[in-house]
C-alpha cells in the first residue's frame, strides 16, 4: 500500500492506495475545520429543547445534547443542571456538514497507542476484541480509572501502560492550563500522520510535498520520500479524488452502486442493470464496504438492493456487510438494510461544495507555480472570497503580489507556463 500527501495552505489531501494501486481511501484535512477529537472551551449561549447552542470562540457555534454532567474550565465535573453563559469543556463528536453545525459531547477522550484516557469518570472499559483474560490482567495495571483499554494493550507491559497513561494525563494538565476564554485547547493528528500510524504495517512508501511532514515521519521511522513539486500530476490525485466524488460505481457483473449523502443518513441504490439481482447485491455489499472508505463516510446509512424483497433472500446478505467498524442493523419493514458507522472524519462529499474544489484547485496551482510578473487571479466572487484568506501566504511563497479579479470565468494569469 502507499500513502500519497499534498500539502496546500488551503488544505491537506491523503490518498491511500491498495495492492492493487487503487484509491482506498481519500481524506481531506483543513487547519480551520473543527475536526473529530478537537477539545475546547466553549460557553453555553443558547438553549433548545434538545440541547445547548455552544460558542467556541470562532464565531460559529455547536451543538450539545443536553448533559447530565460536564468538566468545567477548571477540570473538576459540575452535575449541576448547564446555565447560559457557563463555561465547559467538550469534545468535537460531529464535524459540521453542509446541512448541519459541528456536533460536541461532555466525554472527553485522549487517545494513546494502548490506552484512552477520560478525564473526569472513574470508569474502566475494554475494547470488545480484548479477551476476558487479558482484560483481568490490564485492570489491575493502573491505579485509577477514567481509561480505556485499546486492542493494542493486550500484550503490552505495565510498565509502557502505565508511561503512556502518566503522558497523557500531563496533555491534560496541559490542556487545562490554556483554558481561560472560549477557544480550541487540543486538536487531534493530522489524517497524514493518523493513516500513516494505522496502516504502519501495510505501508511500502508514503510520498508527500511538504517537508515538515516528511521529517516527522521520518523520525518515526516511516519510509517516506519528499517531493517538492509533481506529486499532485504524477500520483494521480485528481483522479482519486474525482473517484471519491462521484456517486456511481460500476459492479462487475453489469450493475452499479449509487452512494447518494443526505442531511439523515447515507444512502446506497443497487440496480441490476445487465446483470441478475442476486449477483449484484452480494458485489454490492463488498463494494459498499470500500465506497465507505474510500469517501469517509459516517453515521446512519440505508441500503436499497435490487430485486424483490424478499427477507429469506436478503438475510443472506448481512454477513457480507459485516466488517470492524460497522454495525448491522438489519431490515426494516420495507425491506432496506440499515448500517451505522462511527464518524470519525468529514466525508468527501461534505468537504467539497463546487466553490470548495475551484478555489482548492487555483489556491494548489498557486502554491506550486513560478511567476513570472504579478500574479493575476480570475474566478467568480464567491471563490475569490475563500482564496483571499490566504493570499499573503501566497505572495510570500510566490515572492509577488496577487490581484484578484472577479470574472466569470477561472483562469491565472503570469505564471511560468
Amino acid at each position: 500500500m502507499r500513502l500519497v500527501h499534498s500539502f496546500s495552505p488551503f488544505e491537506e489531501i491523503c490518498v491511500l492506495f491498495d495492492e492493487n494501486d487503487t484509491p482506498a481511501t481519500v481524506s481531506v484535512w483543513r487547519e480551520n475545520d473543527l475536526s473529530v477529537g478537537t477539545i475546547c472551551l466553549a460557553r453555553a449561549v443558547q438553549a433548545v429543547p434538545s440541547g445547548w447552542f455552544l460558542d467556541t470562540g470562532r464565531g460559529e457555534t455547536v451543538y450539545l445534547n443536553t448533559p447530565s454532567s460536564f468538566i468545567k474550565a477548571d477540570g473538576t465535573v459540575s452535575t449541576t443542571k448547564l446555565s447560559e453563559g457557563d463555561l465547559l469543556l467538550v469534545e468535537i463528536s460531529r464535524q459540521a456538514s453542509r446541512e448541519k453545525k459541528a456536533e460536541a459531547r461532555t466525554r472527553i477522550n485522549l487517545p494513546g497507542k494502548t490506552i484512552v484516557f477520560r478525564p473526569g469518570t472513574d470508569q474502566v472499559s475494554f475494547s470488545k476484541r480484548l479477551s476476558a483474560e487479558a482484560a483481568d490482567r490490564l485492570n489491575s495495571f493502573l491505579p485509577s480509572g477514567g481509561v480505556l483499554f485499546r486492542t493494542a494493550a493486550e500484550f503490552e507491559t505495565r510498565q509502557n501502560i502505565c508511561a503512556e497513561f502518566s503522558a497523557l494525563k500531563q496533555r491534560w494538565q496541559s490542556i487545562l492550563k490554556s483554558a481561560g476564554k472560549p477557544g480550541i485547547l487540543y486538536r487531534p493528528e493530522k489524517d497524514v500522520f493518523v493513516l500513516a500510524d494505522q496502516y504502519e504495517k501495510s505501508l511500502t512508501q508514503i510520498i508527500t510535498d511538504d517537508a515538515s511532514t516528511a521529517a516527522r515521519l521520518k523520525e518515526k521511522g516511516a519510509p517516506v520520500s519528499f517531493c517538492l513539486n509533481g506529486v499532485w500530476k504524477r500520483e494521480n490525485m485528481a483522479e482519486a479524488l474525482d473517484a471519491a466524488l462521484s456517486e456511481t460505481s460500476d459492479l462487475p457483473s453489469g450493475g452499479t452502486l449509487i452512494t447518494q449523502q443526505t442531511a439523515a443518513c447515507v444512502c446506497f441504490d443497487v440496480n441490476a442493470g445487465s446483470g441478475s439481482p442476486g449477483s449484484a447485491n452480494a458485489e454490492a455489499c463488498r463494494e459498499i464496504l470500500r465506497q465507505i472508505r474510500l469517501k469517509s463516510l459516517g453515521g446512519q446509512m440505508i441500503i436499497d438492493f435490487a430485486g424483490r424483497k424478499e427477507k429469506k433472500f436478503l438475510h443472506t446478505l448481512l454477513p457480507r456487510l459485516k466488517q470492524d467498524g460497522v454495525f448491522v442493523a438489519g431490515f426494516s419493514s420495507l425491506g432496506l438494510a440499515e448500517i451505522t458507522v462511527e464518524k470519525t472524519r468529514r466525508s468527501v462529499f461534505d468537504a467539497f461544495g463546487a466553490e470548495q474544489r475551484e478555489a482548492a484547485e487555483l489556491i494548489r496551482r498557486l502554491w506550486f507555480s513560478l511567476p513570472v510578473s504579478e500574479v493575476k487571479v480570475l474566478a467568480p466572487q464567491h471563490v475569490l472570497n475563500i482564496i483571499r484568506s490566504y493570499s499573503e501566504q501566497l505572495e510570500e511563497r510566490l515572492k509577488t503580489s496577487i490581484k484578484l479579479q472577479p470574472s466569470d470565468r477561472i483562469g491565472l494569469e503570469g505564471l511560468k507556463k
